[in-house]
C-alpha cells in the first residue's frame, strides 16, 4: 500500500466484518455469562466481612462495575468496526461505480 493506492477485496473483507462484528456479539455473550458467574459469586463476599473483608469490599465494588463498563464497550466497539468495514466496502464500491458511470457518461459522444 506504500503507493498509496486501496486494494479492496471485497468479499473477504465482508467476511471478515461479520466475523469481527460475530466476535464482539461473542464477547459480549461472555459478559451475560462468565461476567454474570463472577458478580453472582462476589456478592458472596469470599474475602470476608471483617474490617479488611470490608475495605477490600469497598474498592472492589467500583473496579467490578468499571470492568463490566468497559466489557461493555468494547464488546460495543469491536462489533462497530465490523459494521463499519462493511460499510467501507459498500461505500468503496459505490464510489467506484459513480466514478464509472461519469467516466463512461462524459466520453460517450467523443470519437
Amino acid at each position: 500500500m506504500s503507493d498509496g493506492r486501496l486494494y479492496l477485496d471485497p468479499p473477504v473483507v465482508r467476511t471478515g466484518a461479520h466475523q469481527l462484528a460475530a466476535a464482539g456479539q461473542d464477547y459480549q455473550a461472555l459478559l451475560g455469562g462468565a461476567g454474570h458467574e463472577l458478580a453472582e459469586a462476589s456478592q458472596r463476599r469470599p474475602w470476608g466481612r471483617d474490617d479488611i473483608g470490608q475495605s477490600f469490599e469497598n474498592n472492589y465494588r467500583t473496579i467490578e462495575q468499571q470492568v463490566f463498563q468497559a466489557w461493555r464497550q468494547v464488546s460495543e466497539y469491536v462489533q462497530g468496526l465490523g459494521e463499519a468495514a462493511e460499510a467501507s466496502v459498500a461505500d468503496n464500491q459505490g464510489a467506484d461505480h459513480e466514478s464509472g458511470t461519469r467516466v463512461a457518461r462524459t466520453y460517450r459522444d467523443r470519437p
